[in-house]
């Protein structure tokens, strides 16, 4: 469930499945949690560039259909496709269409001998980076080790 529809209170599907409850979203709680993830990106393309990468952000207000990661970055014949989230919780959550996207964007760049689709899970005073191999669901918890590294 998106944090607009969570916002909304938007529950969409079978009445007939049980869901938990949850309180909606205000509108300043769903404004920090945004706040929290584009501090986190801003701060991912800082470390990228201090480890000698070239690093964007791409800001994308919105959901989008277009396979854009929200960090991308390049460095000699390796470029990464970067997903990034931040919590104050144990743990993040990558569905599928958001790692299918990292895969997409990577597909267009045949130049690069070396193409990586990376999660970023931003907890507090803990990165986790963890290299997708395959299009699927993954978790990241606070204890994980990185499976990718920077240098």
């Amino acid at each position: 469930m998106s944090l607009r529809e969570l916002a909304s209170g938007n529950r969409t599907g079978a009445k007939s499945k049980k869901r938990r409850k949850t309180r909606g979203l205000s509108s300043k709680d769903s404004k920090k949690i945004k706040r929290l993830g584009y501090r986190a990106e801003r701060q991912l393309v800082e470390k990228l560039r201090a480890a000698g990468f070239k690093a964007v952000r791409i800001p994308v207000s919105a959901p989008s259909s277009e396979p854009l990661p929200d960090v991308f970055a390049v460095k000699g014949g390796c470029m990464l496709a970067l997903e990034v989230k931040a919590t104050n919780g144990e743990r993040m959550y990558f569905k599928k269409p958001q790692v299918n996207k990292l895969f997409r964007f990577l597909e267009m760049f045949e130049v690069y001998a070396e193409k990586r689709a990376i999660l970023v899970g931003k907890f507090p005073r803990k990165w986790v980076f963890k290299q997708a191999e395959k299009v699927d669901d993954y978790v990241l918890h606070k204890n994980d080790n990185s499976t990718f590294h920077l240098s």
